[in-house]
């Protein structure tokens, strides 16, 4: 993994009240990392937020898209949060769960969802989400 020191040295310093999020964060890691071709880096940007980015390598002929899948940490005045994000046209939300970021995924329209715990539920959904991004970006 690009990024895998700093990587570590992020999670050691996760909030231990905030343990929930980090098994959350790791979880949504493990899943999308196992997919075929996929290919993590993480890119911390402190102050801002710290992310694990998802492409497929090699990359599909014709695919410019840099992601198929982000996972941001943001910071709120201590509480910590998942902003986990795919782009819109790649996925569904039929419990209507996420929102609509006009340019917020490298200048293209993303979809969103934020997660503040460990939501066993929340997590399988997004799972399916993870699913169906990977396949768009596969073109299968």
């Amino acid at each position: 993994m690009a990024g895998a020191r700093q990587f570590s040295e992020f999670l050691e310093q996760w909030p231990a009240h905030q343990g929930g999020l980090k098994r959350a964060y790791v979880q949504l890691m493990a899943w999308a990392e196992v997919l075929p071709g996929a290919q993590v880096s993480f890119l911390a940007r402190p102050g801002v937020s710290h992310s694990l980015r998802f492409d497929l390598a090699p990359r599909p002929s014709g695919r410019q898209r840099p992601v198929f899948f982000l996972v941001d940490v943001v910071d709120d005045g201590g509480e910590r949060f998942l902003s986990v994000c795919f782009y819109e046209d790649e996925i569904t939300d039929p419990r209507d769960l996420g929102n609509a970021i006009p340019q917020g995924l490298f200048q293209e329209t993303g979809y969103c969802f934020d997660l503040e715990d460990d939501d066993p539920g929340f997590l399988a959904y997004l799972r399916q989400r993870l699913g169906e991004a990977h396949a768009a970006a596969r073109g299968v």
